[in-house]
């Protein structure tokens, strides 16, 4: 018995230190993975948590673009691009199989949910998306094993939150990614100075003012916690700085519309128009002939008005495109050269008063030509003017009395003057790819007599739209060359003023006394002269005309320019209208005129300016700045269905921009008066409480079949008043632009035609 005893005691014995080793060693591999091995598995496990959230770069929204009155011409907004983890979809998806397997009939299908979502808020392909989350069956692992994969990018906040509703966010493998994007507010104004951005790639201010505009980006990382656990942080971002520059939307408007007249008319390369303050240099308006949308740069806007263009652009190499778009994107009136013509000529008289070769009253006798350097050079006017004085040179636009001036000035006096006045210099202006031309200038020993001739009425040199206009500035100015300028001041996020620029006298060419002279007499050019086509009655302008070969003489391609000021004892304004190279030249028929006259009388309008001499305005003229004001209120924060009935009684029309119906901003801005049927743009946004609206059609004078399709179309019912038998529609309400309710009524009122 005392044997069995220590038999079974021995085994307990065994048991126990067996137990005891067992312990031990699991104790030890304890103590060794948490002492040797913890932070490397520490980590692992929080990197699995990491990976599971996109460590980002938060970007700031970019700075805008304003004009003079702090209207929005660029603007960003920020956006969300969406992305999915295929392999956290995996593990939900394999969760609900299971799931489904256990019996659970509550088991949700997170995949489906996802799949649906994405396809029906931001219309993500549904087959895309299956094969993003599809499994390979021979391993078992997602076809896209990777915890981040774009689906789209770009998607407003409003679609965010959708999605989010439906369920598609960071649990249901959904990652947002928060990101900015630029608008241009009105597509196409202004969109060779404000330039555009594709990824790398900026032009225009948007390029010149880049850094000024970029912000400073946040971050979006990962921390982990005392208990280890990943902690999602956010940096947030700074915004980037707004720019105002010195154009005026209303007045860039104008000279847009020229720009498009006069490319329709004559076909030609291009056209400028440039509108600036001669006494600061600031920059009022540049537009030209050739332009894009900056929203979408890389499409020709021709692709939309010119059907035959579609065949010419899809035959086209990607060399032969970009050439295309890059003549289209560049801006002529600072990268393009021209020979200016007659429109150089008050430069030359100007200096040829300062240096007293000539007096306001010397006289010349031209006989239609003059023979230089055994060339026989012709006036315009071939039959000869006649005895002509300094005025009478510049109104007749006399190309003998330029002649004769220039060799009474002197080739080397010439050479300086022409210096001076920044031609062929680069201006200064605070926009990129600005041309000297200086190197392709006569130096002034090649300047012999036959050359010096036909330089004095502006041939044998080049000139760009921005050096010709600011010479002519310094001419009418009081004689100071301004350094011209597009931008007038940088703003922080909160609107505080970080730098400003003022008018910056370059040097002064003329004496104030020359100065007065020349722009008085050339009055005469609008009155008796070459100009009178652009004469608006009432209204004291001063001004030049030109044209001027281009390339070789044999070839008969020519230029025409026309530069306008006013008023004329002390120029608030001036415009330059050039059109480059028209398709078809014919000698006093193809002219600027009528450009410079519908732009100036705009202006006139818009800037409110009294007549000079109200006689001349009678019953009968036909001068169109005599029409009806119209004083407009500031309507900021009203409703645009409301404001558009009372724009209508006011004999105005109006455009709406943006989505919805509150009023955020107004151009022209209230408190002005404006001419009867001038357009109004109100700018608009969804107000509080505002649901899903829609933009009404305008469907005045259409037939009631084409009315009430048009508005069935865009989701309204319709109700009508009159007969719809040979009828059109002459009023409706709600207004046509303006937002309302999807499902609500537009009543329409019929008339007979």
């Amino acid at each position: 018995m005392a044997k069995k005893k220590g038999i079974m005691q021995g085994k307990l014995l065994f048991v126990m230190i067996c137990f005891t080793a067992i312990f031990c060693g699991l104790a030890g591999r304890v103590y060794y993975l948490k002492t040797v091995k913890g932070a490397e598995y520490e980590q692992e496990a929080i990197s699995q948590q990491i990976t599971r959230s996109n460590d980002t770069t938060i970007p700031p929204n970019r700075g805008s673009i304003v004009d003079r009155n702090k209207q929005p011409m660029a603007v960003s907004s920020t956006v969300y691009n969406v992305a999915v983890d295929p392999v956290m979809m995996k593990e939900l998806d394999d969760n609900y199989k299971e799931q489904v397997a256990n019996g659970n009939k509550e088991a949700v299908n997170v995949k489906e949910n996802v799949i649906t979502a994405l396809n029906e808020v931001i219309g993500v392909d549904k087959d895309t998306l299956y094969d993003i989350f599809s499994v390979d069956e021979t391993t078992g692992e997602p076809k896209y094993n990777v915890r981040f994969k774009y689906v789209k990018k770009g998607i407003s906040r409003d679609e965010k939150l959708a999605l989010e509703e439906k369920g598609a966010k960071l649990s249901t493998a959904v990652v947002y990614e928060k990101d900015t994007k630029r608008n241009y507010v009105m597509s196409t104004i202004a969109s060779n100075v404000l330039g555009f951005i594709r990824g790398d790639t900026k032009w225009g201010l948007e390029a010149q003012y880049d850094k000024e505009m970029s912000g400073v980006p946040g971050r979006s990382f990962i921390t982990y916690d005392s208990a280890a656990s990943a902690v999602t942080n956010e940096i947030l971002p700074q915004d980037g700085n707004t720019v105002v520059t010195t154009l005026d939307y209303t007045i860039q408007q104008y000279a847009e519309q020229v720009a498009k007249k006069a490319m329709a008319d004559h076909n030609p390369d291009n056209v400028s128009v440039i509108v600036m303050n001669p006494n600061s240099g600031e920059i009022y308006a540049m537009a030209q002939g050739k332009t894009f949308d900056g929203n979408n740069p890389s499409q020709p806007l021709e692709l939309s008005t010119n059907p035959d263009f579609a065949t010419t652009w899809e035959a086209m190499t990607d060399e032969q495109k970009y050439e295309y778009l890059n003549n289209t994107w560049n801006n002529f009136n600072v990268s393009s050269s021209f020979e200016p013509g007659s429109i150089f000529k008050p430069m030359v008289v100007a200096a040829c008063l300062e240096e007293g070769v000539i007096t306001p009253n010397t006289t010349f006798n031209c006989t239609g030509s003059r023979s230089v350097g055994g060339w026989n050079i012709p006036c315009h006017l071939t039959s000869g003017h006649g005895i002509i004085n300094v005025e009478g040179v510049l109104a007749e636009s006399c190309n003998v009395g330029m002649m004769d001036m220039a060799a009474m000035l002197g080739a080397e006096k010439f050479y300086q003057y022409q210096k001076d006045f920044g031609v062929g210099e680069l201006t200064g202006i605070d926009l990129p790819g600005e041309a000297a031309v200086s190197s392709i200038m006569y130096p002034m020993q090649d300047i012999g007599p036959s050359e010096l001739a036909t330089m004095s009425f502006g041939q044998s040199f080049s000139t760009t739209p921005i050096q010709i206009i600011n010479a002519f500035c310094s001419v009418i100015n009081g004689g100071k060359l301004m350094r011209p300028y597009i931008v007038s001041q940088i703003l922080d996020a909160d609107g505080n003023v970080i730098e400003e620029k003022q008018p910056e006298i370059i040097r002064r060419v003329i004496s104030k006394e020359t100065s007065d002279i020349v722009r008085k007499d050339m009055e005469s050019t609008l009155t008796v002269g070459t100009g009178k086509k652009a004469r608006i009655e009432g209204y004291a302008i001063g001004g030049k005309t030109g044209t001027a070969q281009q390339g070789k003489r044999s070839d008969y391609i020519h230029t025409v320019s026309f530069v306008s000021y006013y008023p004329i004892d002390n120029p608030e304004i001036i415009s330059m209208v050039v059109v480059h190279k028209p398709e078809q030249y014919i000698d006093g028929v193809t002219s600027p005129a009528p450009y410079m006259k519908e732009l100036m009388e705009n202006i006139i309008h818009y800037k409110s300016y009294e007549p000079d001499y109200p006689d001349e305005i009678g019953e009968d003229s036909t001068s169109t700045v005599a029409t009806q004001k119209v004083a407009i209120e500031e309507y900021t924060g009203k409703s645009a269905s409301e404001i558009v009935n009372i724009l209508d009684s006011l004999g105005l029309t109006y455009e709406i921009v943006g989505s919805g119906d509150t009023i955020i901003n107004q151009a022209p801005h209230g408190g002005v008066d404006v001419d009867k049927g001038s357009k109004i743009l109100l700018y608009v946004t969804k107000g509080e409480g505002e649901g899903d609206t829609v933009q009404v059609p305008n469907v005045y004078g259409k037939t009631y079949d084409e009315a009430v399709a048009a508005l069935q179309q865009a989701g309204f019912a319709v109700t009508f008043e009159g007969e719809t038998e040979g009828s059109v529609v002459t009023s409706q309400n709600p207004k046509g632009e303006v937002f309302a309710q999807a499902g609500s009524e537009v009543n329409i009122i019929l008339k007979k035609q």
